[in-house]
């Protein structure tokens, strides 16, 4: 028997799963700009999501560690996601949108951690690894499944149409759930997660927000006061660094999409580049091109900082002298440079973070990166459509760069990393 057939059969569910993920997340934004919405509307839609993915962590967690019916949780949460969404095509009310995209990302937030759990609860401990990576591979085909069908139904059909296939991806993974997915018999506590760099990892890749300990305040003060020391600063930097990541990330993201609706791209062409970057990802993310990204090189990290606030910074100057069709010739360039840069960012920023983890203190480390980063998502998206409406899109744009540069800055600071061109050829 090879070992591509020795996969449990539940992981086929992951690739339904995020395609519906994909399709809502575009959806979302677009349908709100065709109701008349604004780029604030979109703004308030994308940290209202965010938001609640802090609680919706944190209850999460605590269901799966007491409840072994991993079953039952998906699908519940499958039923939440499904009537959330047939609930957003359905309703006309940007403010009715805006609510119930923030109830379907709690429904959605159980299902990466219950992925996470059964795949450690059907897989022995050495193939955890592989089975993170095949996780997140299931995750992007998925996602281009998704967008790939979304953008074929615009060709022909006007965007609410294209709002009923994440009805129907919902509804595929609440039948497939009932039908194939079994209960495993031995529990894994959600804390195992914190345990094993590579299911962290895959995690962290899925949905950036993850709680394997509730943060205290105690863990909080130690933190703060670690920073003062110069020996232990090093986790507070990768955090706040990370956190300028996630910040920048989401003042662009969220208002790019009203900037492309403001130039009359199209539906159709809006899509298609939701699409090609998540190609972007999935390239970026092979062996080939991510490996060298896994030793949480801080040099590594900061080229491609840098690599990704370049591009902010250029689609913030294009926006002053681009408009119309011109645009999706730079956002092309654009989603090329940052597409190449998010996975290996991704993976070198959670890798540097793993390395720097106290021994007996892993969960409540990770439970304040991932409440950092929560803060930080949501802050993104809740200044960007604000910040676009009050002194326009290149404003924005220039500032998600500037948050980009400051995570590489610090990066670049503290860890000073040796190029090989710093080498000295005769040592």
């Amino acid at each position: 028997m090879t070992e591509k057939t020795n996969w449990p059969t539940w992981f086929l569910v992951i690739i339904p799963y995020y395609a519906m993920q994909s399709l809502v997340g575009s959806f979302v934004k677009l349908y709100i700009l065709d109701l008349g919405g604004t780029v604030l509307d979109v703004g308030l839609a994308s940290s209202a999501f965010n938001l609640v993915l802090i609680p919706a962590a944190l209850i999460s967690g605590r269901i799966s560690d007491y409840l072994t019916r991993r079953r039952g949780i998906l699908i519940v949460s499958s039923i939440g996601q499904l009537l959330s969404v047939f609930t957003i095509i359905t309703s006309r009310s940007v403010s009715t949108i805006v609510v119930v995209y923030a109830i379907f990302s709690f429904f959605n937030s159980f299902t990466p951690t219950v992925f996470s759990l059964l795949m450690m609860e059907t897989l022995s401990k050495d193939r955890w690894g592989d089975g993170s990576a095949h996780q997140f591979r299931y995750t992007i085909f998925g996602s281009i499944i998704g967008l790939s069908l979304g953008t074929a139904v615009l060709f022909f059909m006007p965007l609410t149409v294209m709002g009923w296939l994440p009805v129907a991806f919902s509804a595929l993974v609440l039948c497939y759930t009932m039908l194939v997915i079994r209960d495993p018999p031995l529990k894994v506590e959600r804390r195992s997660i914190a345990l094993d760099p590579q299911v962290l990892l895959g995690r962290l890749l899925n949905l950036p927000v993850v709680f394997p300990r509730i943060p205290k305040l105690d863990d909080f003060f130690s933190l703060f006061s670690s920073a003062k020391n110069t020996i232990t600063r090093d986790i507070p930097l990768i955090m706040a660094a990370n956190a300028l990541f996630f910040l920048g990330t989401n003042l662009f993201f969220t208002s790019y999409t009203p900037f492309l609706k403001a130039n009359q791209l199209t539906y159709l062409e809006m899509t298609a580049l939701d699409l090609f970057i998540t190609c972007i990802n999935a390239l970026a993310s092979v062996q080939q091109f991510s490996g060298f990204s896994k030793s949480g090189d801080p040099g590594i990290i900061v080229e491609f900082l840098s690599l990704r606030a370049i591009a902010f910074l250029i689609g913030g100057l294009s926006s002053l002298y681009f408009t119309g069709h011109d645009v999706l010739y730079v956002s092309l360039m654009l989603y090329l440079m940052i597409g190449i840069a998010y996975t290996n960012i991704t993976i070198g920023m959670n890798a540097l973070l793993y390395r720097y983890l106290p021994e007996g203190k892993r969960g409540g480390v990770l439970g304040i990166y991932s409440a950092v980063n929560s803060i930080a998502m949501f802050l993104g998206s809740f200044l960007s459509g604000g910040i676009s409406i009050v002194y326009g899109y290149s404003v924005t744009f220039l500032l998600g760069s500037i948050a980009l540069f400051g995570a590489s800055s610090l990066l670049e600071w503290h860890f000073k990393p040796k190029r090989i061109w710093d080498e000295d050829p005769y040592e």
